[in-house]
């Protein structure tokens, strides 16, 4: 294994644990500081306002100062927020460390993949991408069961792993080199309109994933007969974990433009046609669904940072993928509204975003498979 990808897999695990037991966090300790609902909710607004911050700020640092320092201040980020978080005395506490997290975590997703990629063969670009970004999501399984064998009495702890880790994270990142492909540009950092584009992509990609997470998709369970919709979108759940390793495996095989369109589309075909199954084939629907929404992390992941030149790359993928996760906080608003008034109407609204997205990518991208990066934009 190359021990660049094992170092970045360190920080990227912690990424998505930061990202997962932030409902626990605050469950936890809101309890332990007798706060109001309305007060709880504010350290989660809190770390998506550091996604939609973090990408661009540290990708614009990437970009002016080098890869390396990048990937050290998201990590110095992280380090900053889970220790403000462990040693909180109020509530209160909890909103800058999330704010901290936040801006660390989206930080570290506009620089590792295109450090990757900058640092890997063509032919091995995707799969060293998809490998540190399936480390992460693989390290969703296990948020859950140590979160509740913490309980409410132990939520400093997850805030105490995230600070060991990532203190761990950056003492090793110190190994790394910087990015030779950054190192030799000599272009001046000038605006890529694409970014726009890259980021109407990842707002409706979003738009679409996160609302599948909101509280109609259990009405929808219930509604279709599984009473226990807990149990059950558990089981659809574990779609997603698959999907990230067979888009891994598959993510150097066949053409990205090819896959990232197509990953959107059929997501949000299969959006549209969802309620109007019952049963098994109701199950398998969104098992499919949710591979599909794993599938496309490594993929697009790749092709973003694919499709920029080396001196703009970083900040415009952290615009795309920061600012793209607003996506994440309209579309389950958005689609509740509408799905309580007209369930299949709420369906296709998160389906066609979906294919959207796919039709964006279809018409303005760019094939980038097994090209240099030169051959691609420079």
């Amino acid at each position: 294994m190359n021990w660049k990808l094992v170092i970045l897999a360190v920080g990227m695990s912690l990424t998505f644990w930061d990202i997962f037991n932030v409902p626990y966090i605050v469950n936890y300790s809101s309890s332990a500081f007798h706060v109001s609902q309305e007060l709880a909710s504010f350290p989660l607004s809190a770390e998506m306002v550091g996604y939609a911050l973090g990408g661009a700020m540290n990708g614009l640092l990437a970009s002016l100062r080098g890869r390396r320092l990048g990937l050290l201040t998201s990590m110095g980020l992280v380090s900053m927020g889970s220790l403000l978080g462990l040693l909180a005395v109020s509530f209160y506490w909890l909103i800058p460390a999330e704010l901290l997290i936040g801006l660390g975590i989206e930080g570290e997703l506009s620089i590792v993949p295109a450090y990757l990629s900058e640092t890997s063969p063509p032919d091995r670009r995707g799969r060293n991408v998809g490998l540190v970004t399936a480390s992460g999501f693989l390290t969703t399984l296990i948020v859950g069961p140590i979160a509740v064998l913490a309980g409410t009495g132990g939520w400093r702890l997850l805030f105490l792993a995230g600070l060991l880790v990532s203190i761990v994270a950056l003492v090793l990142r110190l190994r790394l080199p910087e990015s030779p492909m950054w190192a030799s540009s000599k272009s001046r950092l000038t605006w890529d309109w694409g970014a726009l584009i890259m980021l109407a992509v990842w707002f409706l990609s979003y738009f679409a994933g996160y609302s599948l997470f909101s509280e109609p998709i259990f009405s929808l369970l219930q509604e279709k007969g599984f009473s226990n919709s807990a149990l059950y979108f558990t089981y659809i759940l574990y779609g997603d974990p698959l999907g990230v390793l067979l888009g891994t495996f598959l993510n150097d095989w066949i053409e990205r433009k090819v896959s990232s369109t197509m990953v959107n589309v059929i997501a949000g075909a299969v959006l549209i046609l969802w309620p109007l199954l019952k049963g098994t084939s109701f199950l398998i629907a969104g098992f499919l669904e949710m591979y599909l929404q794993g599938f496309k992390f490594p993929v697009m992941y790749t092709y973003t940072a694919e499709v920029f030149g080396t001196r703009v790359r970083t900040l415009a993928y952290g615009i795309a993928d920061g600012l793209g996760h607003l996506g994440g906080a309209v579309g389950p608003l958005l689609f509740s509204l509408v799905y309580y008034g007209d369930p299949l109407g709420g369906m296709a609204l998160i389906g066609f975003a979906s294919i959207l997205a796919g039709v964006f990518i279809a018409v303005w991208g760019v094939r980038t498979t097994g090209r240099s990066l030169d051959q691609i934009r420079g």
